[in-house]
């Protein structure tokens, strides 16, 4: 791993013992038992809904003998659990929210692992979650290449000299390919490419049927033919952050896995049945759990 994004200054006293970290938004600390009981985690599960990653735990749980599932104190933010080695956590909506649970969570993995690099970069992360698709039909997992932003730009945070930090947005493509190649009989479509997370759900994304319009149908339809050129297949609000998270500690297994609601290029709405709906949410965790199986 690379260590020149790790704030070693803080963290390295966590391990020493000189400092407790408190993960605030988790509702636990580096001195409370139940993080001692995560020395053995290998994954970190990431979505937007609390429920669903609820759900993925106890499913986890129940491929592994039953295995006990630990459920973090805290919820008004995000919902946490954690069974046979795998965290699953959700994140809420957008990269700030999103931001906050994996800068803890980042922290929370050095301190369980005592800052080793090689047990720390053994950990798997990857989100999970639903899209939508740009030109693509609903229904299809898309495991993505790279995250940007809505001009196509990496993810970009203000520095200390008044400009900004770039990021890297790319995923692992060896993950990619090791999460299609596990899915070759999934029974449901699967596609790869670059993912615009944007700020917000409804202007930055050029939909028309939000409160506030800033777009016209040209507007909407030049930018999703201009990022379709550029090789997006899906949209969704927090990729670009997370890919940029993880490439700046230097991590070499993470994944974003995001099954698509509607295609873009034919309307703003989704017009799924719930039934449908339900099964799209599934199928993104469905193919993360086959390569979960592969390398666990």
């Amino acid at each position: 791993m690379d260590h020149a994004g790790i704030n070693h200054e803080f963290l390295d006293g966590v391990i020493a013992g000189t400092e407790v970290d408190a993960y605030y938004h988790l509702g636990v600390t580096s001195a409370d038992e139940l993080v001692q009981g995560l020395r053995g985690l290998r994954a970190v599960i990431l979505g937007g809904s609390g429920p669903r990653m609820d759900d993925f735990a106890r499913l986890w749980s129940a491929e592994h003998d039953d295995a006990p599932i630990v459920a973090f104190p805290k919820e008004e933010r995000f919902v946490i659990r954690y069974t046979a080695g795998v965290l699953f956590a959700s994140h809420g909506m957008g990269m700030p929210s999103a931001s906050i649970a994996l800068q803890e969570l980042m922290r929370l993995a050095y301190f369980v692992t005592d800052g080793d690099p090689d047990a720390l970069d053994r950990i798997f992360w990857a989100r999970v979650g639903t899209s939508g698709g740009v030109g693509l039909p609903a229904g299809t997992v898309v495991v993505s290449t790279e995250g940007v932003m809505a001009d196509l730009e990496p993810y970009r945070l203000l520095d200390g000299a008044g400009g900004y930090h770039w990021f890297d947005g790319h995923f692992p493509l060896e993950v990619v390919d090791a999460i299609l190649a596990a899915n070759s009989a999934c029974g449901f479509p699967m596609a790869s490419g670059r993912t615009v997370a944007a700020n917000d759900f409804f202007v930055e994304q050029f939909r028309l049927d939000g409160a506030i319009r800033l777009a016209t149908v040209d507007d909407k339809m030049s930018w999703l033919h201009r990022i379709h050129a550029a090789g997006v297949r899906n949209i969704e609000m927090e990729g670009a952050m997370l890919a940029a998270y993880l490439n700046t500690w230097g991590f070499s297994r993470f994944a974003m896995v995001c099954t698509t609601l509607l295609d873009r290029l034919d309307g703003d709405q989704v017009t799924s049945t719930p039934e449908q709906l339900h099964e799209y949410g599934e199928r993104a965790g469905r193919a993360i759990f086959a390569y979960l199986r592969t390398i666990l």
